[in-house]
This record gives C-alpha cells, sequence and structure tokens, in this order.
C-alpha cells in the first residue's frame, strides 16, 4: 500500500504530519534542528580531525532552499517534492587539522596535488550510510568551496531513503591519509522526535 503523503494541508495551514510532536514555525524549526542538544548536529574528533555532521530533515532544506521563512504551501510542497527519497546531511571536515593529517602522509606533494580532484570527486566513495544491516553508498557528494572564508571543508551529502527505524551511522574512511573509520551516528530517536513545521498559508 502506498503511504499517504507527508504533508497535509489543513485550513491554510501545511503541517507536516507526525502524530505526538510540538509544532514549530519555520523560523524556530530551523532552530530546532541546528541546535545541537536535540542530537541532529553532532559532532566528534578523530586522529586529530575535527568533524560534524548535520542531519537536514526534508523540511529543513527545502527552508535553505527557499531562503524565505515566509512561503506559500503550495511553493513549499512543490520544492519538498524534488528532496522525497533522500536523506540529506552536510559534513564539516576542520580544514586546519585535515592539512596537518595530510602532511604526514608518505607522499605528501602527491597528496596535495590530488586534493582538489579528490573533493569535487574522489571523497564520495569513501562515504557510506549504516542503517541496521543496510549499507547505503554515498548518492550525492557535492564540495561546498568556501574561498578560504570558513575554517572547515563542506560537502553537501545524499543517500537513498531507506523505509526503516534505524539510528543512521554515517562511515567515512580516507585510506590515502589514513583517518580510519570515522563514524557518526544520528539516533532514529532524534530524528523521530523532530517538531512538526506549519507553513500558514
Amino acid at each position: 500500500m502506498k503511504k499517504a503523503p507527508p504533508y497535509l494541508i489543513l485550513l491554510g495551514a501545511l503541517v507536516i504530519a507526525s502524530c505526538g510532536r510540538k509544532s514549530l514555525p519555520p523560523r524556530e524549526y530551523v532552530g530546532y534542528v541546528e541546535n545541537p542538544a536535540n542530537g541532529l548536529l553532532i559532532g566528534s574528533k578523530f586522529n586529530g580531525v575535527s568533524y560534524t555532521l548535520q542531519y537536514q530533515p526534508t523540511d529543513y532544506l527545502v527552508m535553505l532552499q527557499l531562503r524565505s521563512f515566509s512561503v506559500s504551501p503550495e511553493i513549499f510542497r512543490q520544492q519538498y517534492d524534488r528532496f522525497k527519497g533522500t536523506e540529506h546531511f552536510v559534513l564539516h571536515i576542520d580544514i586546519r587539522s585535515w592539512d596537518s593529517l595530510v602532511a604526514k602522509a608518505n607522499d605528501t606533494a602527491k597528496v596535495r596535488k590530488g586534493m582538489t580532484d579528490y573533493l569535487d570527486f574522489n571523497i564520495q566513495k569513501d562515504m557510506k550510510l549504516v542503517e541496521g544491516s543496510d549499507t547505503i553508498p554515498c548518492g550525492i557528494s557535492e564540495y561546498e568551496s568556501s574561498m578560504g572564508m570558513y575554517p572547515y571543508y563542506s560537502f553537501v551529502l545524499g543517500f537513498n531513503k531507506l523505509e526503516n527505524s534505524k539510528d543512521r551511522e554515517f562511515i567515512y574512511s580516507n585510506k590515502v591519509i589514513g583517518t580510519g573509520n570515522i563514524k557518526l551516528t544520528i539516533k532514529n530517536k532524534d530524528i523521530q522526535n523532530i517538531p512538526k513545521l506549519i507553513i500558514k498559508g
């Protein structure tokens, strides 16, 4: 049986359907998702390199794409449909500590020369998402160049969405510079606790 769409339009308001959760307007909803206390933004340090992972619910992603907290339900729904079937994340890797690890590589000159291609095209092969017994390769990896404005490398990531209720364990392993397995886990309970998004018509 085909599941009902994840949004409902009722009495001029669009509400992302879910039972037993509080409802928030767009600005507060975005603040909730970006608050580390809610478990959707996590970070850790491996081999001296700092990593942070932001889970991006589809509602949140649409808000970022539209760059507005004031949008009609119709426009929101159109954008929402673009991202169905994919789970999105943003990964940040601290530049300073990463470069320090690169400097320790066996062939530092070769690694540095190939870094641009690696960030743009090859890093995707080193990432996967594990949900229970399912392993999902990274389907989307977009390197966001900051032109040195931010102290981290930033990647927009997408994985095929599974219909399960498991934790999302993100695994990254760069064998070129020997990072080992970096594991960052978003708990399913924190995903289930994401408030409903309300957009007034």
